[in-house]
């Protein structure tokens, strides 16, 4: 070994040396213990954490990472079509893992339906104003809404009896000609509602046209109906009495639907 290699290694054996010398072993009693403070101190700790990894969602440690963010397309115009209606949509990307939508859907639909005692015709209207806010969890195409929806969504119903037919009103029958044309009005949500869903749709990172698929529920009240006749007998207090018990025993049957399903499919293009 020549003179310059084992200067240093002369060195280093007497550096070890000097740390084994003094070094003190430190004898255990027991487990050791996280100080009090520590302790105290870290649901505080995981707590700021939480925070700030929400606030910085999106930022690494990669240099290229700002340039990433900044590149991302901000806005997406688009158009939807379900059990909410149709229209037309608009998407703000805040980072690749969260988006905003600011929608409007609407429909009117009249269907007739005929059996032999009468002949119905019935409405469908819509109109839902929804403001909703996407989590893509994986920065990916899946995302977890919420949000809320200015709802104003109807049926409107008319029965009109046939020649000898009879209706059956608060448990007393009446003949077609004595009520005239039966109408009810039923109204299925009417206010602000929240919403809750989930769906896939283009990643918020990329541009372009994409496809988008909703599935959710609008927490509505209960739909209400309104019952109404134009026969001679409408005036009548006992038919009157007779028909706001039937109206009771529909409104009953429509409790069960406080939940308006939402499954909504689209077009976007993001810029």
């Amino acid at each position: 070994m020549s003179r310059h290699l084992r200067k240093p290694l002369e060195y280093r054996q007497k550096g070890l040396e000097v740390v084994a010398a003094s070094s003190t072993p430190t004898k255990f009693t027991g487990h050791m213990k996280t100080p009090t403070v520590l302790r105290n101190l870290a649901p505080r700790i995981i707590g700021l954490a939480l925070l700030t990894l929400l606030a910085t969602t999106g930022i690494h440690a990669e240099p290229t990472a700002a340039n990433n963010e900044s590149s991302i397309p901000r806005f997406a115009i688009g158009a939807e079509i379900g059990t909410a209606g149709y229209g037309p949509v608009i998407t703000f990307t805040a980072n690749k893992y969260f988006t905003a939508n600011l929608g409007y859907t609407f429909l009117s639909y009249d269907h007739d339906v005929s059996d032999k005692d009468v002949d119905y015709t019935g409405t469908l209207k819509l109109s839902n104003l929804q403001a909703i806010l996407n989590w893509h969890p994986m920065a990916g195409t899946f995302h977890i809404s919420a949000g809320a929806v200015l709802t104003n969504n109807k049926v409107d119903l008319i029965g009109q009896p046939k020649a000898n037919s009879t209706y059956e009103i608060g448990g007393t029958i009446y003949t077609g000609a004595q009520i005239g044309r039966l109408t009810g009005n039923v109204e299925l949500s009417k206010g602000a509602a929240p919403y809750l869903g989930l769906g896939w749709s283009k990643s918020p990172s990329a541009s372009g046209l994409g496809f988008f698929f909703n599935l959710g529920v609008i927490f509505t009240d209960s739909p209400h109906a309104q019952l109404s006749a134009s026969g001679p007998i409408a005036s009548n207090a006992t038919f009157q009495s007779n028909l706001r018990k039937e109206e009771a025993s529909v409104n009953d049957e429509l409790n069960d639907f406080k939940y308006y399903p939402v499954v909504q499919l689209g077009l976007m293009y993001r810029f």
